[in-house]
C-alpha cells in the first residue's frame, strides 16, 4: 500500500521540471477492469446463459463488436450483433455513470498535481462521453485540462497518436510530458514514440508487471491492490 506522500515520492524524479502529464483511465485511475472483464458474462447471465471457462477466455481479446457476433454463434442468441453491442454497451455506460469508483488515492493525487501547476490531460480508449461522466462524478474532472480518445485521433494505442494528441491540447512536447499508464502494450506504444511513463499496477495486468517494472521509470500501486 501506497499513500499519496509515498507515490508523490516515487514519481516526483520523473515529473519534476515537466509540463503535461498524460493519464489513461480504465486500470490507471478507474477501476474498472474486471468490471469490463465480467461485462459478457454477466450480459449473459442476465438472460440465462452460463458461460464456460472456454468462453471467458475466447472473447477475453475480442473486440466488443466481434465478441457479440461470437456470442450470438455460440449460444444461439435470437439477437441481431448490433442489438448484442448496444446493450451491452447500455450496461456499461450505466456503470460507468453510476457505480465504477476511482482506484483509492487516485483523486488525492490528482488533485495534488493540479495544485503543483501540471497540466493534466486524459488518453482513453474508451468512450469520451461515458468517462467524462465518471469522471465528473468522482469529481475529477474539474482537475483536467483535456480528454482525449482513440475515436477521436482514429487508432487504438498501438499507435500514439492519442498521447501526441494531449500533448497538443496543452501545448506541450513529447520531451515535457509523462504518460502513466497500466497496459503494457500501451506502455510500449507511449515508450516507443519517446515518452517518460509511469507505470500503474492493476490486478488484471499482473502476469505482466515485472515487465512493466522493466519499462517504466516507475510504478505507483494504489490503495491496497497488491
Amino acid at each position: 500500500m501506497a499513500d499519496l506522500d509515498n507515490i508523490l515520492e516515487i514519481i516526483s524524479p520523473v515529473i519534476i521540471g515537466k509540463k503535461c502529464l498524460i493519464f489513461d483511465v480504465d486500470g490507471t485511475l478507474l477501476d474498472s477492469m474486471t468490471m469490463w472483464a465480467r461485462l459478457d458474462i454477466d450480459y449473459l447471465e442476465g438472460m440465462g446463459y452460463h458461460p464456460e471457462p472456454d468462453f471467458c477466455t475466447k472473447v477475453k481479446m475480442m473486440t466488443i463488436s466481434d465478441a457479440s457476433i461470437f456470442i450470438k454463434n455460440y449460444f444461439g442468441v435470437d439477437k441481431s450483433p448490433e442489438q448484442i453491442t448496444k446493450e451491452i454497451m447500455e450496461m456499461a455506460y450505466s456503470r460507468y455513470e453510476n457505480d465504477l469508483l476511482l482506484k483509492p488515492g487516485a483523486y488525492e493525487l490528482i488533485k495534488t498535481l493540479k495544485n503543483m501547476g501540471f497540466h493534466l490531460v486524459v488518453a482513453t480508449a474508451n468512450e469520451y462521453d461515458m468517462v467524462k461522466k465518471c469522471l465528473e462524478r468522482n469529481d475529477i474532472w474539474q482537475y483536467m485540462d483535456g480528454l482525449v480518445t482513440c475515436t477521436m485521433v482514429g487508432c487504438s494505442k498501438q499507435r500514439p497518436d492519442v498521447y501526441l494528441k494531449a500533448c497538443d491540447i496543452v501545448g506541450s512536447e513529447v520531451k515535457d510530458s509523462v504518460v502513466f499508464e497500466d497496459s503494457s502494450f500501451a506502455i510500449n506504444t507511449a515508450i516507443n514514440a519517446g515518452f517518460e511513463v509511469i507505470g500503474v499496477y492493476d490486478a488484471t495486468e499482473e502476469d505482466k508487471w515485472l515487465d512493466i517494472c522493466q519499462l517504466t521509470k516507475c510504478q505507483v500501486v494504489f490503495g491496497d491492490e497488491r
